[in-house]
């Protein structure tokens, strides 16, 4: 039997075969120059071509956004488990950081740039604190909204604080903690791009500087549908991620969306 999942890849692939079509069918019956929308086979073509090239450049991107991703993800849980868990904290460190949330980050990438140079450390710091909030935010709501009979059958069976929040806050706050990673990791490519596109001498974002002053426009094209096919398997990577942690949470979905 077929299941959602596969039935929505399915319709996946299919939109975008058929959107790929369209656009080649389109740019051929209308004769559009390749340097104003090229078709997807020249996209393709320059993609074969310059093969060695974008692999280097993205092997940067990655690695950049990865490392970002995981501080990131990292001193989000921490900072929001001590947020949630140390009222002193919540009062005077929540309301900073939350603050600090509205501050355009990307504003800031010139100055990092300047501090840290030209190298990925200033990229990994930006996409770090553009990946730092999602996820810290999801976390804090994940550890606040746990239901409060769980925890006070939990002290009447005389657990620990510690044990309280690893066998129960935690993974209450899972949900959440993801739905806000699967944001942050978008969120870090995003911001490496940027100050690749402000200072780099490497990586995605200077070789689409590079390639839009030469009007190589399939080029860029291929490099910004690369980017796009990353943030996709990114953003399925969590899902997947999600679904194998979550399995207790399975039962529950779907009887949920039966009601």
């Amino acid at each position: 039997m077929i299941g959602d999942r596969t039935i929505s890849a399915f319709y996946a692939v299919g939109t975008l075969v058929f959107v790929l079509l369209a656009w080649q069918f389109a740019v051929t019956v209308l004769a559009v120059p390749a340097y104003f929308i090229p078709a997807p086979s020249d996209v393709v073509t320059a993609l074969v071509r310059a093969r060695a090239l974008y692999a280097a450049n993205f092997l940067v991107t990655l690695w950049s956004t990865l490392a970002a991703f995981a501080i990131a993800f990292v001193l989000a849980l921490l900072t929001g488990a001590l947020v949630s868990e140390i009222r002193f904290l919540e009062r005077t460190l929540y309301p900073l950081l939350v603050a600090l949330q509205s501050m355009p980050r990307i504003a800031l990438a010139p100055i990092i740039i300047v501090w840290f140079g030209f190298g990925p450390a200033s990229k990994i710091l930006l996409g770090t604190l553009s990946a730092f909030f999602p996820i810290f935010l999801n976390t804090v709501h994940g550890l606040k909204v746990v239901d409060s009979d769980q925890i006070a059958l939990m002290r009447t069976l005389h657990a620990t604080r510690a044990q309280i929040f690893w066998k129960v806050k935690l993974p209450n706050a899972l949900p959440f903690l993801l739905a806000g990673a699967n944001i942050g990791i978008i969120f870090a490519i995003l911001a490496v791009i940027v100050g690749e596109f402000l200072g780099a001498n490497r990586g995605m974002g200077y070789l689409i500087v590079n390639q839009s002053s030469q009007m190589d426009t399939p080029g860029v094209f291929a490099t910004v549908l690369l980017l796009s096919a990353t943030g996709i398997v990114f953003h399925y990577s969590i899902q997947a991620l999600r679904y194998r942690l979550l399995f207790w949470a399975r039962g529950s979905e779907v009887s949920g969306s039966k009601v």
